[in-house]
């Protein structure tokens, strides 16, 4: 979820005092902290890309004064490394089928002072999505923005005639993060569960008050896989959206990181989400509110590499190929124009470009609806792994539910304004 930025432009005269500038509270205790930028294969992109990048540290990323980027951070080395790490990995000998599913299904109609901020055609989508869904096949869903319980309890009945478990937190907690996890009951061994809700330090306060009343949030689910005995923890999550609020996203990456890199190296992670910054962005100027176009992007590719890095993490995307996020985005036409892109989803581009990367695009008719020419394209839902153990092999990866769909008198639309993200695993 974003939110239309004239609002909360507005919201700002009534929350003065509300500050955004985040730095962790335990910043130095980790070892992943003090890891200089040169000597991580998942950082050095960003040393490069920054001024006396060479003498700064993973702690150095969260202070705005100490970043001054000369170009932009460009990960492909990074997504490579991935995916030739991947390659290299030995068969499964028994393996087993895991379908995994992350996805922002746009269901938010929230008033608050002044205005109202929703996902067009909610309504209509609402009747569908709990169905649809839950009965393509998925083992295990990360969903984003059921933020009613009204839909909730739409999953939850569906979840029950299809044969799954759900775990959506707390009622109230629910209502500020909107996160749900979802797992085939079958595939869930007697062994005690535990769950966590968790709700970050770091927010983007006026979200919550006098705004509509959202928290940012993690949900937590460990279970032991029936099939194979492995230990499996999820996290879901919906990080905080807008470029200019990189350090709030950051932070929230590092607590989220925290907890994947915290479980028994045997144990598999799984962290799924819509995550609101991309790997990679060409220039830090794209995107415009109308008056004046908006920059800072190149702060946003930072998200993407301190998951990773403080998470032990891989990018499932980017596992049995490079991920195609530089490719892509050097695809759109460039320098930015307002009238052009807000006139046609990218200027007239979407034909050229590939459903293979961008889960928030314009090409999407809802996406394009709400933030037509206000950011820039990018692939901000993923599923990432955290497998020390060498006991989970990616077989497939790619966006899901990218057609418009006939919703009758309604018109044809998008499940969502975002597309998925699925992986395919095998799991031994």
């Amino acid at each position: 979820m974003h939110a239309h930025r004239l609002t909360i432009a507005a919201l700002l005269t009534l929350a003065p005092a509300c500050a955004d500038d985040e730095i962790p509270n335990d910043l130095g205790s980790r070892p992943e902290d003090d890891v200089l930028l040169i000597d991580s294969p998942i950082l050095q992109h960003l040393a490069a890309a920054l001024e006396d990048g060479d003498t700064l540290r993973a702690s150095d990323l969260f202070f705005a004064e100490r970043l001054r980027f000369t170009t932009a951070p460009d990960p492909s080395e990074l997504l490579a490394a991935q995916a030739s790490e991947h390659a290299a990995l030995p068969p499964l000998a028994e393996p087993t089928t895991l379908k995994v599913l992350t996805y922002n299904t746009g269901l938010l109609s929230r008033w608050y002072p002044f205005t109202h901020v929703g996902v067009p055609k909610y309504r209509e989508r609402r009747a569908e999505t709990a169905a649809r869904l839950l009965g393509d096949g998925w083992d295990v869903l990360f969903l984003q923005e059921v933020w009613e319980l009204v839909d909730v309890e739409r999953f939850a009945a569906e979840a029950k005639a299809q044969g799954y478990a759900i775990y959506a937190g707390s009622e109230e907690k629910h209502a500020q993060h909107g996160v749900v996890l979802l797992v085939r009951e079958a595939l869930i061994a007697e062994a005690a569960q535990e769950f966590v809700e968790e709700q970050y330090e770091a927010q983007r306060e006026i979200e919550l008050f006098p705004g509509p009343g959202i928290k940012r949030g993690l949900l937590g689910w460990s279970f032991t896989h029936a099939a194979t005995g492995r230990r499996i923890h999820l996290y879901a999550t919906h990080f905080t959206a807008f470029p200019e609020l990189w350090q709030e996203r950051d932070v929230q990456a590092r607590v989220l990181g925290g907890r994947a890199r915290s479980h028994a190296d045997e144990d598999v992670v799984l962290v799924g989400g819509d995550l609101n910054a991309g790997p990679y962005y060409p220039e830090d100027s794209f995107g415009s509110d109308g008056e004046a176009t908006l920059s800072g992007w190149w702060h946003n590719a930072m998200m993407y590499p301190l998951l990773l890095h403080y998470g032990g993490l891989y990018d499932s995307h980017s596992a049995l190929a490079p991920a195609q996020d530089v490719a892509r985005m050097q695809q759109l036409s460039l320098p930015f124009e307002f009238g052009p892109y807000k006139k046609d989803p990218l200027a007239g581009r979407c034909a050229e470009i590939p459903v293979d990367t961008f889960t928030g695009t314009d090409c999407n008719s809802l996406y394009f609806g709400q933030y037509g020419a206000t950011e820039y394209p990018a692939r901000l839902d993923y599923i990432f792994v955290r497998d020390v153990g060498q006991h989970v092999r990616v077989v497939s990866s790619a966006l899901e539910y990218t057609e418009p769909l006939d919703f009758g008198a309604a018109g044809r639309f998008e499940l969502s304004d975002h597309y998925g993200q699925s992986a395919t695993l095998q799991i031994e």
